[in-house]
């Protein structure tokens, strides 16, 4: 019994390196988020947004990226949903509205750099 009791101890240690090994894989059919789409760069670009105050909300899974002439910069646009309130026009009934905002980023050495240029259209 001594040497069983050794070897079910010895299994999971030794499992578990190669088990870990193929966690990669799993996700290995997923394409690359883009740069554009991240978190930390929808937030400036959220932050910017509310900055000029524009009640808009982001659409998730709405995000174009287009590679420019410069490799470590790309142009990217993301589509806004906004309601509009225009009781002279519509009434009573709120008319959604969705519009797009151009952005550009670029690969820095210190980091990824946002620039919100114009307004939605």
């Amino acid at each position: 019994m001594p040497v069983a009791s050794r070897f079910w101890l010895a299994a999971p240690i030794l499992a578990g390196p190669i088990l870990a090994g193929l966690a990669p894989l799993a996700h290995a059919g997923e394409p690359p988020r883009p740069v554009c789409g991240r978190n930390e760069v929808l937030d400036v670009v959220a932050d910017d947004i509310a900055q000029r105050g524009i009640d808009a909300v982001i659409l998730p899974g709405s995000v174009g990226q287009i590679p420019t002439a410069l490799s470590d910069t790309v142009r990217c646009a993301v589509r806004l949903q906004t309601t509009v309130f225009d009781t002279n026009r519509f009434g009573a009934v709120p008319q959604v509205r969705l519009l797009v905002l151009d952005y550009t980023v670029h690969a820095g050495r210190n980091g990824l750099f946002v620039d919100v240029a114009g307004d939605p259209r």
